[in-house]
C-alpha cells in the first residue's frame, strides 16, 4: 500500500495548501467567523454522494426538510460527490460545509490535520468487490489478471478493504496497488459492464444491479475483514459545528428522521427516492433494497477503530487516533 499512501499524502497536502492560500470562511466556508455565529448560516452547501447509501440526504433534499426549518438559509445540494476524498477537498477549500465521508478518507484527513468530525452515520450498508469476467473467480485470479480494479480513490474504504483482503488472503497488503483505478460508483459500474476494468469495489445499489442483471459475482466484502462498519457519515468541521450548533443539531435530527423512515416506512421512503430519480428506479425496487438492509439504517458510527488500526499498520496514517474525540456530541463512537 506504499504507493497508494504516497498518492494520498500528495493529494491531501495539495488540498491543505489550497485551503491555506484561498479557503473561504464565514457562513460559506469551511470555518466560520465569530460575526457569522448569530443564528443559522446564510448559505450552506451539502454534499450528496451516488447510491442508496446516501438515501437519508436524498430524502432530506427532495422533501425540503431543512429548507422548511430554515427558510432564510440558501441550500445548495451538491449531488454526485465521488467519495470522502472529494468531500474533504471541498470542505478544505470552503466549497462544502456539510460533507459525507467514509471511514478511511475521514481518518486520512484527521491524520493530516483536517479538523472535521462525525455528526452521524448514514448507514452500515455493505461494499462488495464484484467481477463479471469468468476468468476471475477469486482474489488470486484478480491478482494474476493484472486488470484494473475500480474504486473511488486510493484512500477510500474500498481501497483499504482491498489492502486488508490482500494481506489476509494473499499475504500482501500491497498486492493490488498497481491495479487501482479511481472513479465514482456510476463510472465504475459502466467500466465493469464494458470490460474496461476487471473488478469493481462498489457500493449499493450498484453491486445489486450488477449481480442481478449482468451475472457479476461477489469476490469479497469489506465486512470480511472489518465487520460491521459505517458506509458513509455526515461530517462537519469543528468550527462550523461550534458556530452553528443549533443548525448542526437540526441536521442531525433530520438525519434521524430520515433513517427512521427508511427503517419503519420503507414504502414511503422508496416512493420519494424513485421520484427523486425521475422514476429511473421503480419504487418497488427501492423498497426491496431498503427493506433488505433494514438493520443497516443506523445513526451510530461503527468500524472506525478497526479501520484505523489496519491503516496505521500499513503506514497510511501515523497513529490510531482517539475515536471518541472524533465524534460530535450528537453520537457516540459506536463499536
Amino acid at each position: 500500500m506504499k504507493a497508494a499512501s504516497k498518492v494520498v499524502t500528495a493529494v491531501v497536502g495539495v488540498a491543505l495548501t489550497a485551503s491555506a492560500c484561498g479557503g473561504s470562511s464565514g457562513s460559506g466556508g469551511s470555518s466560520a467567523s465569530s460575526e457569522a455565529c448569530d443564528g443559522p448560516p446564510d448559505s450552506v452547501t451539502i454534499a450528496v454522494g451516488s447510491g442508496i447509501a446516501y438515501a437519508p440526504l436524498t430524502i432530506m433534499m427532495h422533501e425540503g426538510i431543512l429548507e422548511d426549518e430554515f427558510p432564510d438559509t440558501e441550500f445548495v445540494w451538491q449531488e454526485g460527490v465521488s467519495g470522502g476524498a472529494a468531500t474533504r477537498d471541498g470542505m478544505l477549500g470552503g466549497q462544502i460545509q456539510v460533507g459525507v465521508a467514509g471511514i478511511a478518507p475521514f481518518l486520512v484527513g484527521v491524520d493530516r490535520g483536517v479538523e472535521w468530525k462525525v455528526l452521524g452515520s448514514m448507514s452500515q450498508l455493505g461494499i462488495d468487490l464484484v467481477a463479471i469476467d469468468p476468468a476471475i473467480q477469486s482474489l488470486e485470479d484478480l491478482d494474476a489478471s493484472g486488470r484494473p480494479i475500480s474504486l473511488p480513490s486510493p484512500d477510500s474504504g474500498q481501497a483499504i478493504a482491498l489492502a486488508a483482503l490482500g494481506e489476509e488472503q494473499l499475504g500482501d497488503a500491497t498486492a493490488f496497488d498497481d491495479q487501482l483505478a479511481s472513479m465514482g460508483h456510476p463510472d465504475a459500474y459502466q467500466a465493469l459492464l464494458s470490460g474496461t476494468t476487471g473488478a469493481a469495489f462498489i457500493g449499493p445499489p450498484f453491486q445489486y444491479r450488477l449481480i442481478a442483471d449482468s451475472g457479476a459475482r461477489t469476490l469479497a466484502s469489506a465486512s470480511d475483514v472489518f465487520g460491521e462498519m459505517t458506509y458513509s457519515a455526515i461530517v462537519l468541521t469543528q468550527d462550523f459545528y461550534d458556530c452553528y450548533e443549533p443548525f448542526s443539531q437540526a441536521v442531525f435530527e433530520a438525519l434521524e428522521e430520515t433513517l427512521t423512515m427508511l427503517r419503519e416506512r420503507p414504502a414511503e421512503a422508496a416512493e420519494i427516492l424513485s421520484e427523486a430519480e425521475g422514476g429511473a428506479v421503480t419504487a418497488e425496487q427501492y423498497e426491496k433494497w431498503i427493506a433488505d438492509a433494514a438493520e443497516d439504517w443506523t445513526v451510530e458510527p461503527a468500524g472506525y477503530e478497526q479501520n484505523a488500526e489496519f491503516m496505521e499498520s500499513i503506514g497510511l496514517i501515523s497513529e490510531v487516533p482517539d475515536i471518541d474525540s472524533l465524534m460530535l456530541p450528537t453520537v457516540s463512537a459506536g463499536s
